[in-house]
């Protein structure tokens, strides 16, 4: 990398010291941005590239290695080359182990700080050389889960491409079934922290309390059942990516104790009174709507506004049908049913089928014809009817006579498609089973419950309109 496109920062309580190593470093060709408060050169990293930090170790309000470690979160390739007036073992041990190219004891020599930074350099060229020769052997991207050609598929891989090595919070939306977990993995498999962990969470499917307890963990005795500390998954991911599945469903309390983590990069456990670093990047999904949840009051601004940086969309099924032919021939080729394959009157039914589930609805009726189909080859005959029958549901909305139907048609909205759908699933395909429409349907049986519960509350708001308007003189 050229002297002249190296961004250095430079650290250091002593004015003095920051006014000489400017003039040093500068006369040598090199960019230099220099600080005497650590917390103000933390500020300006959020918004600017930093490729080498020389930072004093002892300066009041925040030490070196903690800038460091802070600056590592938004800049994982940083080289850090550490000052001190104070000789300590210890101190240079920990430098090290957290990632410091150099270890610098006041007061140097000049020939020493600038061959720290020529070996910073190297190693910093090294570890960008390995990376792209790493890319390059894995056929550049790996996508691996992720299948489809179609425009919006991949407009979407691209935007994963271009937001894979950022630190910035990502928040997936899509509806259920769409494969939101899938790109979250692509993201990650495709960044710097491709070596670390990627750890997910549905936060839909614990009770609040619970829920608090595995993200953030819990000190022995901190309550009924804690019979010993517990890490949380916030740490337990390192420097690696958390998934958050489900995040509108966190209650009031998490939404403000996640927004001070994420602000802080700091989490504190259940019952303890010290706080632990927050390293992990993260990602977040989403099937609501959460632009209104704030405006309902149920989902914080602030953190909608914290967790929406880098937002992305995964289309359903029904916005991409021409890769409706590659996601059977895979799942047919993948499970235990190899040999199998559709008719062609069978994929043109799959092809024509709106899949209100999406691809987690595609794959269980996969399983299912196949399981259930004596030959080798699905004919049409043996499809389940929600494929197949193209008569007038009882269910579905009914539209009214008119010569405006076409207007009519498009005042209906999805929410009323939806709600329609679900309930002619669970009434006429599942017979009043919950569990079995949401395997019909392609979601969990969760979302379900919350989907019946939104429906009654919307139909009573209705009700009691309906009832006041008759009332009223």
């Amino acid at each position: 990398m050229d002297r002249k496109n190296l961004s250095i920062l430079l650290v250091d309580d002593e004015e003095s010291m920051v006014e000489w190593l400017s003039i040093l470093l500068e006369q040598n060709g090199y960019s230099v941005t220099s600080f005497s408060h650590p917390e103000a050169a933390f500020k300006w990293s959020e918004q600017n590239p930093v490729h080498v930090l020389i930072s004093d170790i002892k300066m009041p309000a925040m030490s070196g290695l903690e800038l460091f470690a802070r600056m590592q979160e938004i800049h994982p390739d940083v080289a850090g080359i550490f000052m001190t007036a104070f000789s300590s073992v210890d101190t240079a041990v920990k430098a090290v182990r957290q990632g410091a190219s150099d270890y610098l004891l006041k007061p140097f020599k000049t020939d020493q700080m600038l061959a720290a930074i020529e070996k910073a350099v190297r190693v910093k060229n090294i570890t960008a050389e390995n990376r792209a020769l790493k890319q390059k052997l894995s056929k550049e991207y790996n996508f691996q889960g992720i299948i489809g050609r179609s425009q919006p598929i991949i407009k979407l891989l691209e935007m994963v491409r271009k937001v894979a090595d950022q630190p910035s919070t990502v928040l997936i939306s899509g509806e259920s079934g769409t494969g939101k977990e899938l790109i979250a993995k692509a993201i990650h498999n495709n960044s710097i922290r491709e070596d670390d962990p990627f750890i997910g969470i549905n936060c839909g499917s614990l009770s609040p309390n619970l829920l608090e307890s595995e993200l953030f963990g819990h000190k022995k005795g901190s309550f009924t059942g804690a019979y010993r500390d517990k890490e949380g998954l916030m740490i337990a991911a390192g420097r690696g990516t958390l998934f958050l599945d489900e995040i509108g469903e966190l209650n009031k309390d998490l939404q403000v104790k996640l927004l001070r983590a994420i602000q802080e990069r700091q989490i504190r456990p259940v019952g303890d009174t010290t706080t632990k670093p927050f390293k992990a990047r993260l990602i977040c999904a989403t099937n609501r709507n959460l632009e209104e949840m704030v405006q309902e009051g149920s989902f914080r601004n602030d953190l909608y506004y914290r967790l929406n940086v880098l937002p992305l969309h995964v289309p359903p099924l029904r916005e991409r049908r021409e890769d409706i032919p590659l996601l059977v021939k895979n799942f047919l080729s993948n499970g235990s049913y190899a040999g199998k394959e559709l008719s062609k009157e069978s994929l043109e039914i799959f092809t024509e089928y709106s899949w209100p589930g999406n691809v987690r609805e595609l794959q269980n009726i996969i399983e299912r014809v196949c399981v259930l189909s004596g030959s080798n080859t699905v004919e049409a005959d043996e499809l389940p009817g929600c494929l197949t029958d193209k008569a007038p549901q009882e269910g579905l909305p009914s539209f009214p006579e008119s010569t405006e139907t076409g207007r009519e048609l498009a005042l209906l909205t999805l929410a009323e498609i939806e709600k329609a759908w679900t309930y002619y699933i669970l009434e006429k395909k599942a017979g009043g089973e919950k569990r079995t429409a949401s395997r019909i349907l392609g979601i969990n049986e969760s979302t379900l419950h919350r989907r019946l519960e939104k429906y009654r509350k919307e139909d009573k708001r209705l009700a009691e309109r309906h009832t006041e308007r008759k009332i009223d003189p």
